[in-house]
């Protein structure tokens, strides 16, 4: 058996080039000497950019998606984060437009409702001056809606590179109609929500707000201001903030987030479930058609007591990190006995979704 299998990228990268920016991208990865590398790079911007001011999004997007290589799809995805999130040279203030992930975890005995709109988001803001997030003399607008990952994806690229040119005052907001977007909870669960806001950034000025700031006593703080503000007796919340982020960022720190306190809360309930029914539990970890990857906790030897878990991959996922966070986490859950399967297997088996049982693997499976 094999010291450390790896999961197979179950994603259908072609191999082939069929978009200028596919091209661009690539010339840009293989070029080894620094100042063609800069032109390279300065290609491939001024072609997002066009792309942009022409608000040719499903251009820009049906590229990002059909990339020939795992590396190309991420410097696309660097560079188009890069050119909606930084103004040209020669301006002299932006607007930053940003976005502040919050995954909620909650418990409740029946049914409730969190709100979908901070009760005081005056508060929130003073706590992020306090810490140095917020600049205190900066010209920030924090919108106190709770909004959900759709109502993000829906602004386009090139609109949030209006946004970023247009708006003189952050005292308005963004210019768009948000939704509170309420938190359904029924039993428990792990949410994601996202703030909004905008600040005035002037050039060669200290930052108004401090995107992707390390975690530290800011972070534990707003965790405590917030589930002030949500509590509800009947309710256990752990509201979990991420930093500020530039809206494509957020976006996809806000998934990968929720997604790993999703597969905490898994791993830990189904173990202490097997150990507590007296069953030795073994973890096997899949990857799937349809860009999946999927984990199996069951009993050893008892093919009726098991759960199972998705994590469906982003573009700018990698499975080997994916792989070694599920590893080390079910491990700080003291279990060791991980396999990993080393092909891509089907989504569906027998007309349900397939997830490989320990009582069905080969003796010759691989443990991690």
């Amino acid at each position: 058996m094999q010291a450390n299998a790896s999961l197979p990228d179950p994603r259908p990268f072609s191999g082939t080039a069929t978009h200028p920016l596919h091209q661009l991208a690539d010339a840009l990865l293989g070029e080894r000497n620094l100042g063609h590398l800069v032109a390279k790079e300065a290609a491939l911007d001024a072609e997002i950019k066009r792309l942009l001011s022409q608000s040719e999004d499903a251009e820009l997007l049906n590229a990002l998606a059909s990339a020939p290589s795992p590396a190309s799809q991420r410097v696309l995805n660097e560079r188009l984060r890069v050119n909606v999130a930084q103004a040209g040279a020669d301006q002299a203030q932006q607007a930053v437009i940003f976005a502040l992930p919050l995954v909620l975890v909650a418990g409740v005995r029946g049914k409730h409702v969190i709100a979908g709109k901070l009760p005081d988001i005056d508060a929130v803001r003073a706590l992020l001056q306090q810490h140095g997030v917020i600049a205190a003399d900066a010209d920030v607008q924090l919108s106190a809606k709770l909004l959900d990952r759709d109502q993000l994806l829906a602004i386009q690229p090139s609109q949030l590179a209006r946004w970023r040119d247009a708006l003189q005052y952050a005292s308005g907001g963004l210019p768009h109609d948000f939704k509170e977007s309420p938190v359904q909870v029924d039993g428990d669960g792990v949410f994601l929500r996202f703030l909004v806001g905008v600040a005035m950034q002037k050039k060669d000025a200290a930052p108004a707000v401090q995107l992707n700031i390390a975690p530290g006593p800011w972070a534990m703080a707003l965790t405590k201001l917030l589930g002030e503000q949500l509590k509800h007796d009947a309710m256990t919340l752990f509201p979990l903030p991420r930093a500020p982020q530039s809206w494509l960022a957020a976006l996809d720190d806000g998934r990968v987030a929720q997604q790993e306190i999703r597969f905490q809360v898994f791993a830990s309930n189904t173990l202490r479930k097997l150990r507590e029914a007296g069953e030795t539990p073994v973890a096997v970890l899949s990857c799937h058609e349809g860009a999946e990857l999927r984990v199996t906790l069951g009993a050893e030897k008892n093919g009726e007591e098991w759960a199972g878990f998705i994590w469906p991959l982003g573009q700018l996922d990698r499975v080997e990190a994916i792989q070694q966070m599920m590893v080390d986490l079910l491990r700080e859950c003291h279990h060791d006995d991980i396999r990993v399967l080393g092909e891509v297997l089907p989504q569906i088996k027998d007309n349900l979704p397939y997830f490989p049982l320990p009582t069905e693997l080969p003796d010759s499976a691989t443990r991690h």
